[in-house]
């Protein structure tokens, strides 16, 4: 079932297209990655979907096209923007996605107490409106709340311990993660996530991937991530030369199967190509001999013919190289026991590696670990707390910030190269346009630079400082597919040494000869990054085996629901039982009036309605016994 359908969409900025005719469907559990250089108009394309901007008519046919959508469809959206209260707790904050369900909750609490208090018809009718209420507070899921909550916080790396931390005191990037569990909170018929492993560290994002491959919904995202796309998608959307194609399967099967149809229509424009040739010599051959009739018939021809576009599209990319200006000595960095502590918590200590030239060592681990600190004071921007760095003989440092603090945001990009080297505006010019920055770009002020952008930039500056160290702070954020691949080969070429934090596991296993986890007591160091899940797996494994045994969510939901179950029906036994004592006590006025009438006929029968009565009662009395003590047994698994 078609959850969305594009139908011959198209977008211009300044006369310009950047979409033109675009047409798919999303189907129901369709998990789809929309994928294209940055800039060919994917964050566009899913604004147009939300309806936060409109579409324009076809460049070639004039036409507007449309937009539908299944009934009653919720749609979720996560972007590089936060729609979250400062003032809010994290935890309350997760507790919002819930509150018409909570509401609900005290609703059913009110009822119970009312309960109470009634009698006859308007108790009949009190129950009626409380099953009801129940039988969606549990449609719902409301009993899992809490749990639910703190699965997803735990799945993207919140402490506990935070959960009563406002909103407004956090980070960026933890601002990031609660927007983005809120959304996977609400579970919509259409998820869509605008770059949502941004952020995270390795652990989140491998949970963030097994909940997306067990999601039972529709999703699109947005991802430059490459593992992240193969585990989790069966379909990809490329944008490409103002067009879309759709193709079935992961990322690593759109590349070939991409590399497969290029190469199919290369070879049939190619074809076509030559019978234009061959047509259009024909016409100038002929046109005013004695088979001007011919030729004058192939120009008509030639004209009607609906010819193929050139496939072969030739995107822009940066040209990066990375050049040393000076050999170090072989031994680069020599650091013992390095610590870093902030208000007296400890960040990180006992940290003890040796790096030698030509080294290309790669850092992982937990955000708040204090991977992008340890670069920094490596790099000299930051005060170590403890520990000794001995630096090798002719180093020349060059480090990426990945909050680009090293660029003066009130400047122009003309004004932050020529004010830092010794260059004419031609020659700025022409470093810029190897970075994609195109004439009136360069007088763009930074402050108002997209992240893509600032990135192009501080790689600018890193070329012309020459530096034989790299300290790469996330240099992959903000990159395309396509830049991330050029950026590898920079680094396979480069004749230096190179450090690097990142979260990407794809560029981690390109680039890295060896991979380190920082954590609160030093490094533990790993071949790759198929050793460190390995490693990390076998661990887990064996914590678990230590705690005790944990409900799975399926588990904890049956849980609730049975508590929840039983607990109604001990309401409901006690007021039977209520009713049942009314009806006994009227019984024995009856036996005590029958009995002054010496009416032994009606003595029997009433005795025997006594008895009965006690049965009834006994039964019951011996079920709400049962359930309390059923009641104990689950109430220890919440």
């Amino acid at each position: 079932m078609a959850v969305l359908q594009l139908n011959n969409i198209s977008k211009a900025f300044a006369g310009e297209y950047i979409l033109n005719d675009i047409s798919f469907t999303i189907d129901d559990r369709d998990k789809i990655g929309l994928i294209g250089s940055n800039g060919t108009g994917k964050t566009t394309l899913i604004k147009m979907i939300l309806g936060e901007i409109s579409s324009d008519e076809s460049l070639s046919t004039k036409i507007k096209g449309n937009i539908s959508f299944k009934s009653n469809i919720k749609i979720g959206y996560l972007s590089q923007n936060f729609d979250l209260n400062d003032n809010n707790t994290i935890y309350a904050e997760m507790l919002d996605v819930f509150k018409e369900t909570l509401a609900l909750g005290e609703k059913i609490k009110s009822i119970n107490v009312e309960l109470t208090l009634l009698i006859g018809e308007e108790l009949d009718k009190k129950m009626k409106e409380l099953a009801e209420c129940s039988s969606i507070f549990e449609q719902n899921e409301g009993y899992s709340i809490d749990y639910k909550i703190r699965q997803v916080l735990l799945g993207l790396g919140i402490d506990e311990r935070n959960y009563d931390k406002e909103i407004k005191y956090l980070s960026g990037g933890e601002k990031n993660r609660i927007s983005l569990g809120k959304i996977l909170l609400q579970e919509p018929d259409l998820l869509m996530l605008d770059e949502p492993t941004n952020h995270l560290d390795i652990k989140a994002i491998e949970w963030l991937e097994n909940f997306l491959k067990s999601y039972k919904k529709s999703f699109l995202l947005i991802s430059h991530d490459r593992y992240f796309l193969d585990n989790v998608i069966n379909r990809v959307l490329e944008i490409e030369g103002k067009k879309i194609r759709s193709y079935v399967g992961n990322y690593t099967s759109f590349i070939i199967q991409k590399e497969l149809i290029k190469r199919g229509e290369i070879k049939a424009y190619e074809k076509e190509q030559e019978k234009v040739k061959k047509m259009e010599e024909f016409i100038i051959r002929y046109k005013a001999g004695v088979k001007a009739k011919q030729a004058r018939g192939r120009e008509k021809l030639l004209n009607r013919m609906d010819l193929l576009e050139n496939p072969d599209i030739k995107n822009d990319k940066i040209k990066l190289k990375f050049e040393v200006d000076t050999v170090s000595t072989d031994n680069v960095l020599s650091i013992k026991n390095l610590g870093k502590s902030y208000k007296n918590e400890i960040i990180f200590k006992n940290i003890d590696i040796n790096i030698y030239r030509g080294n290309r060592i790669s850092f992982i681990g937990k955000n708040g670990c204090g991977k992008s600190t340890f670069l920094k004071i490596i790099a000299k921007k930051l005060e170590k707390s403890e520990g000794e760095i001995v630096y090798g003989g002719k180093l020349n440092i060059g480090y990426y910030d990945q909050q680009h603090e090293n660029l003066d945001k009130n400047a122009t990009i003309l004004e932050e190269l020529r004010n830092n080297y010794p260059l004419s505006e031609e020659e700025a010019r022409t470093l810029a346009g190897r970075f994609l920055f195109t004439s009136d770009d360069i007088f763009k002020v930074i402050g108002k630079l997209s992240g893509g952008e600032k990135a192009r930039v501080s790689f600018i500056k890193l070329i012309l400082d020459k530096p034989n160290v790299l300290i790469l702070d996330e240099p992959t954020n903000h990159l395309d597919i396509y830049s991330k691949e050029i950026l590898e080969e920079a680094i396979s070429d480069y004749d230096g040494t190179i450090l690097i934090v990142s979260h990407d596991r794809y560029f981690l296993d390109r680039i890295s000869d060896k991979i380190y986890e920082i954590t609160k007591n030093g490094l533990t160091s790993y071949k790759n990054i198929a050793d460190y899940k390995i490693i990390d797996t076998s661990e887990n494994s064996s914590n678990e085996s230590k705690k005790e045994k944990v409900i799975d969510y399926e588990e904890q939901k049956r849980v609730k629901n049975r508590i929840n179950s039983l607990e109604k029906r001990y309401i409901i036994l006690e007021k039977e039982i209520d009713k049942l004592e009314v009806n006994k006590q009227n019984i024995e006025k009856n036996y005590e009036l029958a009995g002054r009438k010496n009416d032994y006929e009606e003595l029997i029968k009433l005795q025997n309605e006594l008895d009965s009565a006690d049965n009834i009662i006994l039964e019951k009395m011996e079920e709400m016994e049962n359930i309390e003590l059923e009641l104990e047994e689950l109430k220890k698994f919440e």
